[in-house]
């Protein structure tokens, strides 16, 4: 359906929007409070790699859990696009959106020994909204290669939030809640032009169907 090129471009740019890590770094200092730059490393670390996992999975298991479902690719991809359009609004707002985790869910281990699993990875990164994404990109791929390409997506968004959340201190005394906020429109504003796209692509492909 898409170019290789072009859709390589949209796996990356979907999956890393939506993980967000630029937008977690308030709240992953606020969960490692009071941790050594040590303790916040293996932190961030376990839970890019929980993340990282989570997304991998779903991407070898989604295409089998849509036929299971008997959902068609179409219906799918206009409801993932729906989800991360909510998604972009909130982040067009600089704020979390409650499909991507509640207050509830972000606060319940806030004063637990270890956040990287729950609620760091689950939901805040790897969660619902990431997860659908990954699910639509799958099933998206008309080749070995652009399945490799979300694959690669996954490991590199994974990747980008290690190396983010490691330097969270740095990159909010340099960025500031500003700054952060700044970007998080920014990407907001491009992902809501990606999930705008996909509900049309999706209502356009639900249309030429044939019954069966």
């Amino acid at each position: 359906m898409y170019p290789t090129l072009e859709f390589a471009a949209i796996s990356l740019s979907l999956i890393f929007f939506i993980v967000d890590p630029l937008g977690n770094i308030p709240v992953f200092l606020a969960m490692t409070q009071g941790k050594s730059p040590d303790e916040k490393r293996k932190t961030a670390f376990r839970a890019s790699l929980v993340t990282f996992l989570i997304l991998l999975v779903f991407a070898f298991v989604g295409e089998w859990i849509l036929k299971l479902l008997r959902v068609t690719i179409s219906s799918f991809q206009i409801a993932g696009g729906i989800l991360i359009f909510i998604i972009a609004l909130s982040m067009l707002q600089a704020q979390r959106s409650r499909a991507k985790s509640t207050p509830q869910e972000e606060h319940e281990k806030l004063e637990g020994e270890d956040v990287a699993i729950f609620p760091l990875a689950i939901p805040m990164l790897g969660g619902p909204a990431a997860i659908t994404t990954v699910m639509v990109l799958i099933n998206l791929s008309t080749s070995a290669l652009q399945r490799g390409l979300v694959i690669l997506a996954i490991f590199l968004t994974s990747l980008s939030c290690y190396l983010i959340l490691a330097a969270s201190v740095q990159l909010m005394r340099g960025l500031g809640q500003t700054g952060i906020n700044i970007l998080t429109r920014l990407m907001g504003l491009l992902l809501a032009v990606i999930s705008v796209q996909f509900v049309i692509d999706g209502i356009k492909a639900a249309f030429l169907q044939t019954p069966p």
